[in-house]
């Protein structure tokens, strides 16, 4: 077989899953005469597999190779950034992508590729500035899908709405039927206050795609902004039904079936509500460890919280910010709702961040397995230092009442992070107490 055609056979292999087979058949092609038109899409392709595989010290290694051998391929370079991402070396990935780009500057791929890096480096403006690079090029494949989205999302969550829909317009007009675009042009439609529209977006996608959990989500979403709550009640019902194992859909719907059940409609179950709440919390618990990003985390425990505390279940609400706070999940809101009925608002605070230390020899079920400790960074509104430090040590020890754990406060200063500025709070009267986790929870063994 010639190597076009062994090529060919391996990324057939990998899109479907059989990426050993694949890394064995390029393994196999490898000869040290091929010319440079035949290496570096083998090269290419190999690291693909054995990425896929999860090899990737071997990937770095046959990566690096490739890039000392064809230092000026720009796939070679792509493959490389591609690697060092995998392997969390960021700062590595985005040198890799710039020298794709100095050495081929009119390729999209890896644009988008180094706008990925520097958003999650930080770096807001040069992401937006290379996915902007990435959308202006013409492509094939899922690039400028990739890019569009990627773009979009940045711009969304900056508060440039108008700007993102902007972007997702001139995507569709284009391709008017992917349907992630489809739902997340509506996604910012509905949140820029356009709800027939965004309904139109996602009922389209549905019409092309009627088991897409986020159009029915949604939509669900928008037509209760409306006002058309039993609507809502039965799209979001739906976006469950497709996706069983979304904790925030059970979230969500628990909430509205919790006001409905309160406030009696035929039909309504209050055991369901609850059933779907804590359903949603117990698949937290199962995906912990497992990728689960903190905000999303967050985002269906404030959920949870906000449809017990609205609804007089003032303990529940008050165990579920407790786990959520052992897990660094819990949110401002859930905070700001705990501090004014605790501790009520001042018209004079300051903003102090306080690092604090916990010990114990013997760790809760929720710590890892071997550790005996813990350091955390809270943000906190207070009078002065010593309030600060009263309400961070109550805090810590409410979440974490075993009398086994020793607390001590390491350091108080006052000031507090960039987005949450100290000149703030000296204006309106706040509610007092710990107001944010600065600086998550940092494990360590004696």
């Amino acid at each position: 077989m010639k190597l076009r055609a062994q090529l060919d056979a391996a990324a057939t292999l990998l899109d479907e899953g059989a990426a050993r087979s694949a890394v064995r058949m390029l393994r196999s092609s490898w000869e040290p005469e091929l010319c440079v038109d035949d290496l570096v899409p083998l090269y290419c392709m190999w690291v693909r597999a054995l990425c896929d595989v999860g090899e990737l010290d071997h990937a770095r290694t046959l990566a690096e190779r490739a890039a000392d051998e064809f230092p000026r391929e720009p796939d070679v370079q792509i493959a490389v950034g591609n690697v060092y991402d995998l392997l969390g070396q960021l700062e590595k990935a985005r040198d890799a992508f710039q020298a794709a780009i100095e050495s081929a500057p009119g390729g999209a791929l890896q644009f988008y590729n180094l706008g990925a890096v520097l958003e999650r480096l930080g770096d807001e403006d040069g992401a937006e500035t290379c996915y902007r690079e990435a959308t202006a090029i013409e492509t094939e494949g899922n690039t400028l899908f990739e890019a569009s989205a990627a773009l979009g999302a940045l711009l969304r969550r900056t508060g440039r709405l108008e700007e993102a829909a902007g972007v997702y317009d001139s995507y569709l007009d284009g391709d008017p039927i992917n349907v992630d675009l489809l739902v997340e042009h509506g996604i910012c439609l509905s949140d820029l206050d356009t709800y027939e529209e965004a309904i139109d977006r996602f009922e389209l996608a549905l019409t092309l795609d009627g088991e897409h959990a986020g159009a029915w989500y949604n939509l669900a979403i928008t037509q209760y902004r409306m006002g058309r709550h039993e609507e809502a009640l039965a799209s979001m019902q739906c976006a469950r039904d497709v996706d069983p194992q979304s904790p925030l859909t059970l979230a969500v719907l628990g909430s509205w079936q919790l006001v409905r059940a309160l406030n009696p409609v035929e039909g309504a179950d209050f055991d369901e509500s609850l059933a779907n709440l804590y359903g949603a919390l117990d698949m937290l618990h199962r995906l912990d460890g497992d990728g689960l990003s903190p905000n999303y985390a967050g985002l269906v425990c404030e959920e949870v919280f906000e449809a017990l505390w609205q609804n007089d279940r003032l303990g529940e609400a008050r165990e579920v910010a407790r786990m959520a706070g052992q897990r660094d999940w819990i949110t401002a809101h859930m905070l700001n709702a705990l501090n004014e009925a605790d501790h009520g608002r001042a018209p004079e605070v300051e903003t102090f961040t306080v690092q604090a230390r916990a010990e114990s020899g013997e760790a809760p079920e929720y710590w890892p397995s071997d550790a005996q400790g813990f350091t955390t960074g809270l943000t906190v509104l207070a009078a002065n230092e010593d309030e600060a430090r009263e309400y961070s040590l109550a805090y810590l020890r409410g979440l974490e009442p075993s009398p086994a754990i020793d607390f001590r406060i390491e350091t108080v200063r006052a000031g507090g992070p960039e987005e949450i500025p100290g000149a703030e709070f000296s204006m309106q009267p706040r509610a007092r107490g710990v107001v944010g986790v600065a600086r998550t929870r940092s494990y360590f063994r004696l």
